[in-house]
């Protein structure tokens, strides 16, 4: 995934580590790609389920839980110690064998818009 990329996007793979991310994370949530690449998703999203113990449940979990197009709110922990209010996306994409979990991020709307 392109850093250059406008939509606020993380790449997750299948055993809940940040494998990319573009610049519009970065930005919204207040860390650098090199800050965020690496790290555990539970670490930003502790409130979703995403154990590396389980990569078959990670994948059931959102394709059965999340369904396509459908923004839910949710909270991301930044590096202060803070947390701020997002709204997420949640979507499988297969990249040749491998499975991988793309999570789109948004600051909150006021409308119920499923544009993702």
């Amino acid at each position: 995934m392109a850093h250059s990329e406008r939509k606020a996007a993380l790449v997750i793979d299948i055993n809940g580590c940040i494998i990319e991310c573009t610049l519009a994370t970065t930005d919204l949530l207040g860390q650098t790609p090199e800050a965020l690449v690496g790290q555990d998703f539970s670490v930003v999203f502790p409130g979703l389920p995403f154990p590396q113990e389980t990569p078959g449940y990670n994948l059931a979990y959102v394709g059965m839980n999340h369904p396509v197009n459908v923004w839910e709110k949710c909270t991301a922990f930044i590096p202060s110690g803070g947390s701020i209010a997002v709204e997420i996306a949640l979507y499988l994409m297969k990249r040749g064998s491998k499975n991988f979990i793309v999570l789109f991020l948004r600051r909150p709307s006021s409308s119920a818009d499923t544009d993702a």
